[in-house]
């Protein structure tokens, strides 16, 4: 029996999201559910998780996953084969019981800062 599986998507159109669906349900051997975002930028992500609609997805330029019920082995695995699938690369995420109570604009706002900050390490030491 394949084990079930969530992923709060974000940024993405619907044909990206069946790419997404399709690689996950095939490597991993899950069954993949999919939460939308798209439209919810100022709802918390506990009210986005509880009332998970997900027949809307909308393209915008920041893409999110946001992973739940993974395991680590699985996370990694999609982080290092996600060019596979062929579509924009997102900000990647875990639920946290700090990130559930957040809007999910603040989620965003906090992602994207924390890859420039990445960003900005990488170079730094590439640099040296």
């Amino acid at each position: 029996m394949k084990k079930q599986k969530h992923i709060v998507i974000y940024g993405y159109n619907k044909e990206d999201v069946n790419k997404l669906i399709i690689f996950l349900e095939n490597k991993l051997d899950v069954k993949l559910e999919i939460i939308s975002a798209s439209g919810k930028e100022s709802f918390k992500i506990a009210d986005i998780l509880e009332n998970s609609e997900s027949t809307f997805f909308e393209e915008k330029e920041e893409k999110v996953v946001m992973f739940l019920d993974f395991l680590d082995e699985e996370i990694r695995y999609l982080l290092y084969n996600f060019s596979e699938i062929n579509i924009p690369k997102p900000l990647f995420c875990v639920l946290t019981e700090h990130n559930i109570e957040w809007n999910f604009d603040k989620l965003i706002m906090d992602l994207k800062e924390e890859r420039k900050h990445f960003e900005e390490k990488r170079k730094s030491e590439s640099s040296c």
